[in-house]
């Protein structure tokens, strides 16, 4: 292998090139050569926006890899928009791009078996995007229903990513860098006006994938209806859609279209004939916390809560204070309104001794609690609150 030629200040060490300043200069303008950065005015808004859409998920036990998709979508979206400021703009127009299709693949897995998702993630064959479209449109009714109730907004959607395509496959000189640089003053080349279409498009694509998410979880939809929510009376860790998006940036009639599907409205009208939880129940059951001044309102719907629940309700309206419950090993667990008379925010290692025999206490009453909690389990329904709790003592 022949050693590259050493010139002016250039050396070469035991195999390593070693630069001068003006070769440092060099390599360090090149990242910025024929770049046209900028700041998009609705910088912060969007991405606030595609922040808050990261908390999108679906609690449905049978497509929780969604989840995954979903967060993958909005970082593509996430990522546009700084490649296009710092001037990498065929590259944002691409992982816009990209965003869409990992959707669309999303909802298509989401219609067949483990075995399909199993080929995808080997890397095995798997369709192109305009094939995903076409199977779509055949195996999941609910995604024809929407597309033909929207049909303007999808087909937006194609137009707008047909005419990024000229920039992404790099057809036209203005979409080369070098070209762009050269003639930025001359006319010949609008900077503004691709500012602009890459906004819309951003966008639209944004609103796509919320539409994709509902039609795949229409439980989303259900829970930012604040009427409907108040009807699940259990956490269906779904996360409800932010409609605030298309109120802001596309429009209303988008959410409101999709309500009037037979689809959506076979969902909501399940729900909307449960039983409404009241505010204070509303917060057990969802917020896991209890107030402790409402518990009467909280025991008139006592049958909406689970089993855990209707414990904690028994216990705190025995008088026994408590800030916090764990049962069934709960991580989260339940709180209450009742404030904690403990403070102390810092430990010492001085401390370690005394804390072990505490904690061997704690141990051991805990067993004893444990067994009590499993006699009040079994005996449900065959003894009342008071005899429970002298069980426990």
């Amino acid at each position: 292998m022949e050693n590259r030629g050493v010139t002016g200040e250039e050396k070469q060490f035991g195999g390593v090139f070693i630069m001068d300043d003006f070769d440092k200069q060099i390599i360090d303008g090149m990242k910025y050569e024929n770049k046209q950065s900028l700041i998009l005015s609705e910088h912060d808004e969007l991405l606030l926006c595609l922040y808050r859409l990261k908390d999108m998920m679906t609690g449905r036990c049978d497509i929780m890899f969604c989840n995954i998709f979903i967060s993958e979508a909005i970082q593509l979206l996430i990522n546009s928009i700084f490649l296009y400021e710092d001037g990498n703009f065929d590259c944002a127009f691409y992982s816009i791009r990209q965003s869409s299709e990992v959707a669309n693949n999303m909802l298509y897995l989401s219609n067949l078996g483990k075995a399909e998702l199993n080929e995808w993630n080997r890397k095995g064959y798997f369709p192109m995007n305009a094939k995903i479209v076409e199977r779509l449109e055949k195996i999941d009714t609910n995604y024809t229903e929407v597309k033909a109730a929207m049909s303007g907004f999808f087909k937006e959607h194609d137009e707008l990513t047909k005419s990024a395509h000229k920039t992404i496959h790099k057809q036209g000189f203005d979409s080369f860098y070098a070209f762009r640089t050269m003639h930025q003053y001359s006319g010949k080349f609008d900077k503004e006006l691709e500012t602009e279409f890459f906004v819309k498009l951003l966008k639209n694509s944004i609103g796509k994938v919320i539409v994709l998410y509902i039609i795949m979880d229409p439980i989303s939809l259900v829970l930012a209806d604040e009427d409907l929510s108040a009807r699940f009376n259990f956490d269906p860790i779904t996360e409800a859609v932010d409609i605030e998006f298309f109120q802001e940036y596309l429009s209303e009639e988008i959410i409101e279209t999709i309500k009037s599907t037979s689809f959506f409205k076979e969902v909501s009208e399940y729900f909307a004939a449960k039983e409404k939880m009241t505010p204070a129940v509303f917060d057990v059951v969802r917020n896991q916390a209890f107030d402790v001044d409402s518990l009467d309102e909280i025991a008139m719907q006592r049958h909406l809560l689970n089993i855990n629940e209707q414990l904690i309700l028994d216990i705190l309206q025995a008088k026994i204070e408590l800030t916090n419950i764990y049962p069934d090993c709960c991580m989260l667990g339940y709180f209450t309104s009742v404030r904690s008379k403990y403070r102390k925010s810092g430990w010492h290692s001085a401390e370690y001794d005394q804390y072990l025999i505490v904690i061997k206490y704690l141990i051991n009453r805990t067993i004893t609690c444990l067994e009590a909690l499993l006699k009040y389990l079994k005996t449900i329904g065959s003894l009342n609150t008071m005899s429970c709790y002298q069980l426990a003592k």
